[in-house]
């Protein structure tokens, strides 16, 4: 391991290690995520590049503990005769736990500055991610990883998800939703059996066929505005446990309305309305053809700016109430993410964010994606069963 020249080259073979050794599910998109986020960390602190690719290639709490061990064997091999658990994990500066905490505030004030230093109080020499010298073959096999196409649905088509067959109460609880998602009135009064204004030219044509004798009255009123739904499911890794329960909701927003748009997203973004409709009416339905829109990296920002430049023109507007399934670990550009959730919430009558991490004790929305879209957040909440679902039409608040 760790046996190629430059840093890309290492990169892919640790990616492709993980992939085969450990079964994570990395594609393209997290492999151009890692590369990117070691443009803008200090080459030379191992801490803060461990850091940075944990929360990109590892996916669960499970794949963390793998991924560090995994890290530590990789670009540190243990040398010939020392065993592998002897070796520190982490590369830290002195006065400092593994996590980089100090420890001895006395002792890291006096620190050694210098590398050379460094090494020394460490036990360890050479730059954390220094490549040793590489052969011939070594490099014709980097040539391998580095074009990797490799996407986790394709990799096994059972993996992609199944659109629930939904039960009654999930329907019951979505036409409450919809039947009290109130966007106010229109202008025009319309023809009804019950209504405010009394019509008075219908109730005497009505009357021509009772012999002139006006015996059922007519009446006018305001119909309410029907609201547009347009749902976007975080399908990344990060919401593996909690993505079916936000595509069990869009199928039963189906069910109740036709007026709802569905995608889903991971480093893209991918329309899967009509899918959505049929699984409403009974049919089994498979999302087989999602590649980079499911079960990879996180980008909402750039995929909320493709949304709002292929789709924005249409279906945003001041009827339309934007829903967004995701726990906001987004390892985008927060600036993207920002500008494009300013927009959505310019143009819509509100932005409802359902993050599932909301139910877990002691949580804040401290991530910097989750951070850089709540100021644009009308309503902020989660949904995890129907009458999560019911209740969210008494908390939403929309723009009249």
């Amino acid at each position: 391991m760790y046996p190629f020249a430059s840093l890309p080259e290492n990169l892919a073979a640790f990616c492709e290690a993980l992939r085969q050794e450990h079964g994570f599910r990395i594609g393209p998109g997290e492999l151009q995520d890692a590369a990117r986020v070691l443009d803008v960390v200090d080459l030379a602190n191992e801490r803060a590049i461990r850091h940075a690719l944990r929360p990109i290639l590892a996916g669960t709490l499970d794949d963390v503990a793998v991924f560090d061990a995994a890290f530590t064997r990789f670009f540190f091999p243990a040398p010939a005769g020392v065993p592998q658990d002897q070796l520190p994990s982490t590369r830290r500066e002195p006065g400092t736990d593994p996590d980089g905490r100090e420890t001895d505030a006395t002792h890291a004030r006096h620190a050694p500055s210098s590398g050379a230093d460094a090494d020394e109080a460490t036990g360890l020499s050479g730059g954390p991610m220094t490549p040793i010298e590489s052969t011939g073959d070594a490099l014709e096999e980097a040539a391998i990883f580095a074009p990797s196409n490799y996407s986790a649905l394709d990799a096994n088509a059972s993996d992609a998800p199944e659109l629930p067959r939904i039960e009654q109460a999930w329907c019951d609880a979505a036409r409450v939703f919809v039947r009290r998602l109130h966007l106010g009135v229109s202008r025009r009064w319309r023809p009804a059996s019950r209504g405010r204004r009394f019509d008075l030219r219908r109730t005497l044509r009505a009357g021509l066929q009772t012999g002139g004798e006006a015996l059922s009255a007519r009446w006018l009123r305001r119909p309410r505005h029907a609201p547009r739904i347009v749902l976007l499911v975080d399908g990344s890794r990060s919401m593996s446990a909690y993505a079916q329960t936000a595509l069990t909701v869009a199928v039963a927003l189906a069910s109740a309305t036709l007026r709802v748009e569905v995608f889903t997203f991971s480093t893209r973004l991918q329309r899967v309305t009509v899918d959505v409709r049929r699984a409403a009416v009974g049919e089994l339905r498979r999302l087989d053809r999602l590649h980079h829109a499911w079960a990879g990296g996180t980008a909402i920002g750039a995929c909320l700016r493709d949304f709002l430049r292929r789709f924005g023109e249409r279906m945003v507007g001041r009827d339309t109430v934007v829903m967004i399934a995701s726990d906001g670990l987004d390892v985008g550009v927060p600036d993207m993410l920002r500008d494009a959730m300013r927009e959505l919430h310019r143009r819509s009558a509100g932005v409802v964010w359902l993050n599932p991490l909301l139910e877990t004790e002691g949580y804040e929305p401290t991530a910097v994606g989750m951070s850089a879209a709540l100021p644009y957040v009308t309503t902020f909440t989660s949904i995890n069963d129907q009458a999560g679902l019911a209740r969210l039409s008494r908390l939403v608040h929309l723009r009249r």
